[in-house]
This record gives structure tokens, C-alpha cells and sequence, in this order.
């Protein structure tokens, strides 16, 4: 698998754990964008300059208000299961966290797409508007430079856990025991 050693001058256990602060700041500030866009739907005097008025997708304000709902949702975890894996990244050998990085790395594989999918929804409804008003353009261009950053940090965490299995294969040769099945002692 033809996966990088190192991202920029560091070696992956720094960009991983660089990554995941990043992905944690990133996260926050489209958390911050989806409760605005959120609040002009559920409050009429709030409004957004250079936004899209809500009346105008009124007949879609339940659609949007659910995706706005699960996207913030989402958010919301991929943030705490962020500062949990930074917590374990600082503070564990890398044994104790090998799994909970694999368990992260899918479910961020799996934030980007449900993050893709809801955007595509939401910005196919705006059409050629997306490219009208200020703040569509600048939802769309955050979103669209988060997807490219989320996708290089997803190369990142996968590049770390296969260095990380690397690692466990090369301790496991070097040590003085022989690896035995428990079902080889019957025979």
C-alpha cells in the first residue's frame, strides 16, 4: 500500500495527532455555520446578510431543519470522539489506542460521506444561487476545502495505523517468544 511516512517535516504520530487538532477546529467552525444557517430557519427575525432569506426554501423548511439537525449532530461527535483520540494519542503507548484509531478513521470515512451527501443535497437545491450571495459562496467553498483537508487527514490516520501495524509486526518478530496457538498443544 502505497501510503507516505511522513507529512510535511513530521513523522505521522505528530500529523496525526496535528490532524486530528485541525479536524477538531475545522469541525467547530462548520458546527459555528450550521447553527447559523440553522437559526434563520427556526427564528424569522434572525437573519443572515447575504443569505438566502428562509421564507424562500419555506417549503422545504422541514427537510432542511432535519439535515441541519444531523449535520450539527454529527459534528457534535466527530468533536468529542476527536479530543478523546487526542487524549489517547498524548497519553497511551500506541498498542493501547491501535483499535480505537482504526474505529475513528472509519467513522470518519464515514463523516465525509454523510457530510457529502447532505451538502450535495443542500447546494443542488440552491442551483446556480449557490454563486449569488456571499455567505452560500463562502459555505461552499468552506465545505469544499474541508472535504479535500478531511480526505488528506483520512490518508494521514490510515498511513498512521499502518505504520502502527508495522510496528506491532516488528515486536512481535524481535521478541524472544514463538507466537503459539492455543489449539496447537491438543496434537
Amino acid at each position: 500500500m502505497a501510503l507516505p511516512r511522513r507529512c510535511l517535516c513530521w513523522n505521522l504520530r505528530t500529523a496525526t495527532f496535528a490532524n486530528i487538532v485541525a479536524l477538531t477546529v475545522l469541525a467547530g467552525g462548520a458546527l459555528l455555520l450550521r447553527i447559523l444557517d440553522a437559526s434563520t430557519i427556526l427564528d424569522d427575525t434572525f437573519i443572515i446578510n447575504q443569505h438566502f432569506r428562509a421564507p424562500w426554501r419555506s417549503h422545504q423548511w422541514q427537510t432542511f431543519a432535519a439535515s441541519d439537525a444531523l449535520i450539527i449532530l454529527s459534528h457534535i461527535l466527530m468533536i468529542i470522539f476527536a479530543l478523546y483520540m487526542l487524549y489517547m494519542i498524548t497519553q497511551k503507548h500506541f498498542v493501547l489506542y491501535m483499535e480505537t484509531l482504526r474505529t475513528f478513521a472509519y467513522l470518519f470515512i464515514l463523516y465525509i460521506f454523510f457530510e457529502f451527501c447532505f451538502s450535495v443535497f443542500e447546494f443542488s437545491f440552491y442551483g446556480l444561487n449557490t454563486f449569488r450571495l456571499a455567505f452560500v459562496v463562502f459555505l461552499w467553498l468552506y465545505w469544499l476545502a474541508r472535504t479535500i483537508g478531511n480526505i488528506c487527514i483520512a490518508i494521514i490516520l490510515f498511513a498512521r495505523i499502518h505504520e502502527i501495524e508495522d510496528d506491532m509486526a516488528t515486536e512481535i518478530r524481535s521478541s524472544d517468544k514463538k507466537y503459539v496457538h492455543s489449539y496447537s498443544v491438543l496434537g
